[in-house]
């Protein structure tokens, strides 16, 4: 999916992605060694970073913020997505959308159900997906940011969009 206008993403979704374009470089994807967490302290409770193995194609969850373990996702830092989300329909499915951001060296985006499930609190969630190369031109990570959206009769978070928010 493109990206929507940026007044339409969640603060923090927009947030992370203006980061990784004011660190892009003239030339080229920008790579780990220019994302500095320390930049984006506000926004580290929602990042997630993947690192990206090759032959064959598959995730490395490197860092997990707390937003998504208080959210109730599956999958923890060290675990490849295949070990994490046994399911195959469900991975394929999250997969697919990793592999349009590596393939195409593009940021992707999506807001809507969850595809691995969450705590029932969650309703709906947002995600940016954000390519880094090292080389400037070879995917080897993937920047995310995830926001949730709680149901509002028993949400769990303090505010509508969730924990770290």
């Amino acid at each position: 999916m493109t990206l929507p206008a940026p007044d339409r993403m969640h603060p923090t979704v927009r947030a992370l992605y203006e980061h990784w374009r004011a660190i892009h470089p003239a030339r080229g994807l920008p790579g780990r060694q220019h994302f500095d967490p320390t930049a984006i302290p506000r926004l580290l409770p929602n990042v997630w970073l993947l690192d990206v193995a090759r032959d064959p194609l598959r995730f490395f969850y490197r860092v997990m913020g707390s937003a998504l373990v208080e959210a109730g996702a599956p999958v923890r830092t060290g675990q490849f997505l295949h070990e994490a989300v046994p399911d195959a329909a469900l991975r394929r499915r999250m997969e697919a959308f990793l592999v349009q951001a590596v393939v195409t060296g593009s940021p992707n985006w999506r807001r809507g159900e969850p595809t691995i499930v969450h705590h029932r609190h969650v309703s709906e969630l947002e995600v940016v997906v954000l390519p880094l190369a090292r080389d400037g031109t070879t995917v080897d990570a993937l920047l995310n940011a995830t926001v949730f959206y709680w149901r509002t009769h028993d949400r769990p978070g303090p505010d509508e969009a969730g924990p770290g928010s």
